[in-house]
């Protein structure tokens, strides 16, 4: 039966991009009906479901090997085709109630499959763009200060975006002497909404892990763009060095539609606005899938240069 499944899965995966999938889907689910009528028959209930669902993590298992490997031949519609098959095969094993129930059928393996070919399947700037919200995300909850504070304020007035970095406290020592240089960069993200938008930074700050910077950036940008729910800042500190490149020392995102002039809070200047205290973050999941993805992408120049600039970010312990 497994060399059955193997070749009609086979069959699924690899159709034409022009065949629709329920088509692609026939083999599989015809060779399914036949022999699941006759298991339903020779077994009582309780052992037809157990071998029903060894049948379904075996398709689930061969669907996900069909997702791995050499990505080069694999197009968009490959991934869409699988990720829609999915749903389709849900249903099936589900089979109006008389199957599997479907919290069964929707598990971890199941969850992780489908995550997994979302990501396939979307575009290179879908999936940086996905990135950021997943660091955004985890910026709004996070709680340590194990990488230093960064303060910063920022207000949005006539087709300028007017950003302050004030300073940082606890910055990690990343040079011999126990201290850092810390300069930080300041960066309007994705490039997809910002493409002619260039980053700026602030000045070196010598020898310390509490840098005072008082330094103010303005970038022209409209407001719509500023709107937009993928508009974010992101600030990268940074320490200087000499003889080597630089260090990461830490990042912060900041959503540019909750701030002043661009939701319903409007302000002409720095006065009376409220510091934004910013935990700095490193990126701990040194597997995380989208850079994973994004990796597997060896002739898209976008994922490689992308990936390239996270990697010094990811966390060393």
């Amino acid at each position: 039966m497994r060399t059955a499944l193997k070749k009609a899965i086979f069959h699924l995966a690899w159709s034409p991009d022009s065949l629709p999938t329920c088509d692609a889907l026939l083999p599989l689910q015809e060779y399914l009906d036949n022999h699941l009528l006759a298991l339903n028959s020779a077994l009582i209930p309780r052992n037809f479901e157990r071998v029903l669902y060894s049948i379904w993590e075996y398709v689930l298992e061969e669907i996900s090997l069909q997702t791995e490997g050499n990505t080069v031949e694999k197009t968009y519609n490959f991934y869409e085709r699988l990720y829609e098959a999915l749903d389709n095969l849900v249903d099936f094993f589900y089979a109006d109630g008389k199957g599997l129930p479907v919290d069964l059928l929707t598990g971890d393996l199941f969850q992780a499959i489908r995550i997994r070919l979302s990501y396939f399947k979307s575009d290179t700037e879908q999936l940086i763009i996905l990135y950021y919200h997943d660091r955004l995300h985890e910026q709004l909850n996070v709680e340590s200060t194990e990488y230093g504070v960064l303060n910063v304020r920022a207000y949005y007035h006539h087709d300028s975006l007017c950003i302050e970095i004030l300073n940082a406290r606890d910055v990690i020592p990343l040079d011999p002497n126990g201290f850092s240089d810390p300069f930080v960069i300041v960066e309007l993200i994705p490039k997809s909404l910002f493409p002619i938008v260039t980053e700026q930074q602030t000045n070196v700050q010598k020898k310390t892990l509490n840098p005072l910077f008082d330094e103010c950036f303005e970038f022209s940008v409209t407001l719509d763009q500023c709107k937009n729910e993928n508009a974010m800042i992101v600030f990268t500190v940074m320490d200087h060095d000499v003889l080597t490149a630089n260090d990461f020392a830490g990042e912060a995102f900041l959503s540019l539609r909750n701030i002043p002039g661009v939701n319903q809070c409007n302000s002409e200047n720095f006065h009376g606005l409220k510091n934004i205290e910013l935990p700095l973050m490193h990126q701990k999941n040194k597997n995380h899938p989208i850079l994973q993805t994004l990796e597997s992408r060896q002739w898209d120049k976008m994922a490689q240069d992308f990936v390239k600039k996270q990697k010094p970010r990811l966390a060393s312990t």
